[in-house]
């Protein structure tokens, strides 16, 4: 009777132990995709010279389905449409992605690239497709029509979900991955995957190292660091660790032992935030999105504020701007810029880094 009352004791115990486990770690990563990352006192990792000067550098272009309004130019080596997306049924086609389809092939350079970029990024969806092998091979099919009729070099999986890594869902996304690419391979077609900048850095459920032997790039989404719903922050830093926790130079030391630095392509984004602070410059609500071009115009080559300063971080490379609005509301934003990508870009030169590519058509 003991021994059985024992038992019982134990089994409560791990079974307590194990929620507890769970639903801290749940927190966790809740915290994690929402909040800036606190000051963190990291020593800088070292540079590792891993220059490929005889390269050529390629860039591209991704040309979102709703900016088709104004000519895309010719300053491309290839340009990415994004995009089509799927439902649980396949691919959407009465989506505005999938019906602007057209507009794009009409705008797009004919003697350039051009790859279809699937965009995944509704979690609940993509959930569901992952657990369904048969939605997945609907969707593979569709996708790889469509660029087929359409005259497509290749595609992009932009499959972005926010969850615990647990070990089957890995397992899910790696195994989605892979068919894709197998199937698109048989069909004379380039395949890509973008991931997460900070996917080392946050938990996030992808094996890099699996996806990048199945794919024939990785494009690095090297912005959002800093999120909408945190404190103010740069988009990506490109040092300052010790201030962010995690910076451009950990970025391609974290990611050089799982994919070759030649299937690398670096994206930036052409972008920054608006946050409302308090007096201690901590935000107060989700801060609004604005692309390059707009902060330039209304906050650089002039501001309407009652008040208004910026300067370049001279370890981040990106600009900081402080406003007080005519409500008397304190701001600040950070925001990418042409100027900022090119620190970045000798950098990246010089790990072995020669493909870019920017977030996005009409936003710069």
């Amino acid at each position: 009777m003991k021994r059985f009352l024992l038992f019982i004791v134990l089994i409560s115990i791990v079974v307590s132990a194990s929620f507890f486990l769970f639903k801290f770690t749940k927190e966790r990563v809740k915290r994690d995709f929402s909040w800036s990352v606190p000051n963190i006192n990291i020593t800088p990792t070292p540079f590792v010279n891993r220059n490929r000067s005889n390269d050529p550098e390629t860039k591209s272009l991704f040309v979102p389905y709703w900016s088709l309004k104004d000519s895309i130019g010719t300053d491309y080596d290839e340009y990415i449409y994004f995009g089509i997306a799927p439902d649980l049924n396949g691919i959407d086609l009465k989506e505005q992605g999938a019906r602007n389809l057209d507009s794009f092939l009409g705008l797009v350079p004919k003697d350039k690239k051009k790859l279809l970029a699937l965009r995944m990024i509704d979690s609940d969806t993509n959930f569901a497709i992952l657990k369904d092998s048969k939605k997945q091979d609907t969707i593979i099919n569709q996708t790889i029509s469509i660029a087929k009729q359409n005259k497509f070099d290749g595609i992009v999986l932009d499959l972005e979900v926010t969850a615990i890594p647990f070990e089957s869902l890995v397992k899910q996304i790696t195994d989605f991955n892979a068919a894709f690419y197998k199937k698109a391979k048989n069909n004379d077609l380039e395949f890509a995957i973008t991931i997460y900048g900070d996917v080392f850095y946050r938990v996030r459920p992808f094996d890099v190292k699996t996806l990048a032997k199945n794919s024939d790039r990785i494009l690095i989404m090297a912005y959002d660091f800093s999120k909408a719903k945190g404190n103010p922050g740069p988009n990506f830093p490109l040092l300052d660790s010790d201030t962010y926790g995690y910076d451009m130079t950990k970025m391609v030391t974290d990611f050089a032992p799982s994919v070759p630095m030649n299937k690398v392509t670096v994206v930036f984004g052409l972008f920054g935030y608006d946050w409302q602070v308090d007096s201690q410059g901590r935000t107060l609500s989700q801060a609004k999105a604005l692309s390059s071009k707009e902060i330039e115009k209304n906050f650089i080559e002039t501001c309407q504020a009652s008040s208004c300063s910026f300067g370049r971080n001279s370890k981040t490379v990106e600009t900081e701007i402080k406003y007080t609005a005519k409500n008397g509301t304190k701001h600040i934003i950070w925001f990418e810029d042409m100027d900022s990508v090119a620190a970045k870009k000798e950098f990246l030169k010089t790990q072995g880094i020669s493909s870019f590519s920017y977030w996005a058509h009409s936003y710069f």
